[in-house]
């Protein structure tokens, strides 16, 4: 069976100063009995998939989500297709975008000069959402600091994030940090 760690972490644990900023993990339930399960359905990903489901959350009827999925570099968003599916057959919203150079994304690779030509897809996908909706973002790997800095950037728009096996910035290590303080990073 293949193991992953994984965090579910919300924007105000996110945003803040590098001093102030606290990063609150909440515990992954993992469903491993047999075959992998996600909101009632059966599929054999290999992967234990997490619950996005506090205890309290699980009584009454779901409530539906809005997910949207980052993959890692050198992936596409053709690398979320099984949980694209499974997802969407549990009713949920689902948007699993191509990031720069990536997937079905037009730009070349030697256009992506900077990790913000890369973002760009996240960046402007979030910022057309209507100012009232609200996403969960799933990143995998080095996504991790693409969601973080969309967390930073549209706190109200994305109140949880789910990081994959992924890079997560911490109190003293925040994606704005990094985004001014290596150049690569920044125009």
């Amino acid at each position: 069976m293949t193991t992953f760690s994984a965090a579910i972490v919300s924007s105000a644990a996110i945003v803040g100063t590098r001093t102030s900023a606290q990063i609150k993990r909440t515990k992954v339930k993992y469903m491993t009995s047999g075959l992998n399960s996600f909101g009632g359905l059966k599929a054999s990903l290999g992967l234990p998939l997490c619950s996005l489901q506090t205890p309290s959350q699980t009584k009454g009827p779901k409530a539906k989500k809005q997910f949207v999925l980052i993959h890692t570099g050198g992936h596409g968003a053709w690398c979320w297709y099984k949980i694209v599916e499974l997802m969407k057959s549990s009713g949920h919203n689902v948007t699993a975008l191509d990031m720069g150079a990536s997937g079905t994304n037009a730009k070349q690779t030697l256009q992506v000069t900077h990790f913000s030509d890369y973002l760009n897809p996240l960046m402007e996908f979030t910022a057309s959402l209507p100012a009232d909706e609200k996403i969960v973002l799933v990143g995998h790997s080095i996504s991790g600091l693409g969601i973080s800095k969309a967390m930073e950037t549209f706190p109200e728009k994305i109140p949880v994030a789910v990081f994959l096996a992924a890079l997560m910035p911490g109190p003293t290590f925040s994606a704005n940090t990094i985004y001014t303080e290596v150049p690569i990073f920044h125009n």
